[in-house]
C-alpha cells in the first residue's frame, strides 16, 4: 500500500441497492487500492437484502468505510448526491456496487491528474458479463475528449471516474434525467474544457441483464431527449450526434 502524501485525499461514493451479491467484491477492490488514502461512503437506498450486513460487517473492520442508509428510497442520482454532499476528500471517485477496480486505479489516476492538471481522469474498462457467456471484452477510451467528442461517444463511465471536489463545486446529478451521469459529464465539461483518460483498463464493468443500463431502448430514446429537450440541439445535429451514439453502441455490445 502507498501512502503518497503529495496526492490528496479520495471520496469514493458507492450508491447501493440490492447489491448484496456483488458488492462486497466492490468494497474489497477499494481496500486492495494500491493508494490508500480514502474514504468510502457506502449510500443503502432503500435495500431489501442482505446489502447493508455485508457493508457493515467490512465497516466494523475498517474506519475509512462508513454506511449511510437513505430513510427511503430516492434514486441512484440524489444518493450520489448525497454522497458528493458528505464527501471530505479533495477528489471524488464514482464506483457502482455491481463494478469494481483494479488495485492501482486510484494511483495511476491520481498520477495523471497530476501530470496533467486535469480536473476530471477517466480510464478503460472490462466488460463482464455475470452470466459468463461471451468474451471479455476492453472499451478503450481516448487520452482526452471534451464537450464535443462527448456528444456522440461517451468515454466516462461512472466507475471509472476521478474529478476535483473545487471542479464539481456545486454541480450535481440531474434525477430527471435518465442518462443523469451523461448529463452530469457534460456540465463538467462545459466548466472545465476537458478530461483525460488512462488508457490502461482499471475498472470493471459488470453487464447484468436485468440492470436498467441494459435497456438499450430506453438508452436510445432518453439520449435523444438529452439532445432535444436538454441540450437543446438542433435537429440536424441532434440526429448526428445520435447516429455516432447508435454506431459506438453497436461497437460497444457487440460480443
Amino acid at each position: 500500500m502507498m501512502d503518497m502524501k503529495e496526492f490528496p485525499s479520495v471520496s469514493v461514493i458507492m450508491p447501493a441497492y440490492n447489491a448484496e451479491r456483488f458488492i462486497r467484491q466492490a468494497i474489497e477492490s477499494v481496500q486492495s487500492q494500491t493508494y490508500n488514502c480514502w474514504e468510502l461512503l457506502v449510500i443503502d437506498d432503500g435495500s431489501s437484502d442482505g446489502t447493508c450486513a455485508v457493508v457493515q460487517e467490512l465497516a466494523e473492520k475498517d474506519m475509512r468505510i462508513r454506511l449511510i442508509r437513505n430513510e427511503k428510497n430516492i434514486g441512484v442520482a440524489r444518493t450520489r448526491n448525497a454522497g458528493i454532499d458528505l464527501a471530505q476528500g479533495e477528489m471524488i471517485a464514482f464506483l457502482d456496487s455491481d463494478d469494481y477496480w483494479y488495485p492501482e486505479k486510484l494511483e495511476k489516476q491520481l498520477h495523471l491528474a497530476q501530470q496533467t492538471g486535469a480536473d476530471a481522469v477517466y480510464c478503460s474498462y472490462m466488460m463482464k458479463y455475470e452470466d459468463g457467456s461471451g468474451t471479455e471484452k476492453q472499451f478503450c477510451v481516448p487520452q482526452e475528449t471534451d464537450f464535443e467528442q462527448m456528444l456522440s461517444v461517451n468515454v466516462i463511465g461512472c466507475s471509472t471516474a476521478i474529478v476535483s471536489g473545487k471542479a464539481i463545486g456545486e454541480q450535481r446529478f440531474h434525477p430527471d434525467y435518465y442518462h443523469e451521469d451523461y448529463v452530469f459529464w457534460l456540465e463538467l465539461l462545459k466548466k472545465c474544457g476537458r478530461a483525460v483518460g488512462c488508457e490502461e483498463a482499471l475498472s470493471v464493468y459488470r453487464v447484468i441483464p436485468d440492470s436498467r443500463s441494459f435497456n438499450k431502448w430506453n438508452s436510445a430514446k432518453n439520449r435523444w431527449r438529452v439532445y432535444r429537450s436538454y441540450l437543446k440541439l438542433p435537429l440536424g445535429k441532434s440526429l448526428r450526434c445520435f447516429a455516432g451514439y447508435c454506431l459506438n453502441g453497436v461497437k460497444k455490445y457487440h460480443r
